[in-house]
């Protein structure tokens, strides 16, 4: 695996774990969608099929980060069909849906624009 898909699954695994498989904004529990069991440890007593499927989200845009923002004060666990939708709105057409601004997915994980920028630009830093 190059390095770049290490640091993008090392970034999924830590959001997921850090949100106990579970959406953050609707709070399904949840299954990577890209697979691997890494779930199975939070949701023992719920069958697989029950399990929505999560992806990470850029509260801000990987692009708009230094060193592609894959650091954990940037990411967000949602759920695949609507959660994501919602929040992906504003990087698509600036004006973000209710509750989904960056501001408020950062609150909803405990961080702000200032952690994640100051995380990133540390990340890698000693390679």
């Amino acid at each position: 695996m190059n390095r770049k898909k290490q640091i993008r699954a090392a970034f999924r695994m830590a959001v997921f774990e850090r949100d106990g498989y579970r959406c953050a904004m609707c709070g399904r529990p949840g299954k990577d969608r890209q697979g691997g069991s890494g779930h199975e440890q939070h949701h023992l007593a719920l069958s697989y099929e029950t399990l929505v499927l999560l992806d990470t989200h850029h509260i801000t845009d990987r692009n708009e980060m230094p060193n592609g923002g894959y650091v954990l004060d940037n990411g967000i666990s949602l759920c695949d069909e609507s959660c994501h939708a919602l929040a992906e709105l504003f990087h698509e057409t600036g004006t973000a849906h209710p509750g989904f601004a960056p501001a408020d997915l950062y609150t909803r994980i405990g961080s702000s624009y200032e952690n994640a920028w100051l995380s990133s630009s540390m990340a890698n830093a000693g390679e």
